[in-house]
């Protein structure tokens, strides 16, 4: 369930960010704030399954003054960093840490930076298919905080999504909602539904992106794991 809960927060985001048809209320400024947030310098994210607690992955960046990403990733028993020369990943019961230098295969699609960005520094993450609403509210704006909350058509949100989402037949409902501060920046968003995987078995989906610490990190160390 942990599995299929991160696949949706991920992958969802990405199969649908570009979609323009049929646009909602409130769709333009999700879309602005979306690119706003694959331009940042820094942030910390945490994702947690609200109806737990439970804390899913946290990952933290800055861009540095060669416009490399350093970066900091945990979840799932999994830990990644990079100094934005060199990549090194663990796992909670590795006892090194692999390392990923220059000299080693696959090295430049570890290496993350301004324009080629780690999957959760873009703006993808956050879910928007504008083609699937069935109802919008818009609460705020007018240069001041905004609320946007979509209810989704779980039959066109099917059409779009079965045949392509690993692990997931189908969808029996989805809500999202995105908190766009003054500044047009996502601060939260938040996803609630229900799908069937490929084995038909049910499950809900409660899960909140959380982003902190906009434009403010300039160091990130290396985790000191145990």
């Amino acid at each position: 369930m942990k599995a299929l809960v991160i696949s949706l927060a991920a992958a969802l985001a990405l199969l649908f960010s570009g979609c323009t048809a049929a646009i909602p209320d409130g769709y333009n400024a999700v879309k602005s704030a979306k690119e706003k947030y694959e331009a940042l310098d820094s942030a910390r994210v945490v994702m947690e399954d609200i109806s737990t607690g439970e804390q899913l992955m946290e990952f933290s960046f800055y861009i540095n003054g060669k416009d490399e990403m350093v970066l900091s990733y945990s979840g799932g028993g999994e830990y990644a960093y990079s100094d934005g020369a060199e990549f090194f990943y663990k796992t909670a019961d590795a006892e090194e840490w692999e390392i990923i230098g220059p000299g080693d295969e696959g090295y430049i699609y570890n290496i993350y930076n301004r324009e080629y960005r780690y999957p959760y520094a873009r703006g993808s993450i956050f879910f928007l298919d504008g083609t699937s609403v069935e109802s919008a509210a818009v609460i705020g704006g007018q240069d001041g905080p905004l609320t946007v909350t979509y209810v989704y058509d779980p039959e066109r949100l099917n059409a779009n999504a079965a045949s392509v989402l690993e692990n997931v037949s189908s969808f029996s409902s989805l809500t999202v909602t995105y908190s766009i501060d003054a500044e047009g920046y996502i601060t939260e968003f938040t996803e609630k539904g229900r799908v069937t995987d490929s084995e038909g078995a049910e499950s809900d989906v409660d899960i909140r992106i959380s982003v902190y610490d906009i434009n403010s990190i300039t160091d990130i160390p290396r985790p000191e794991i145990e």
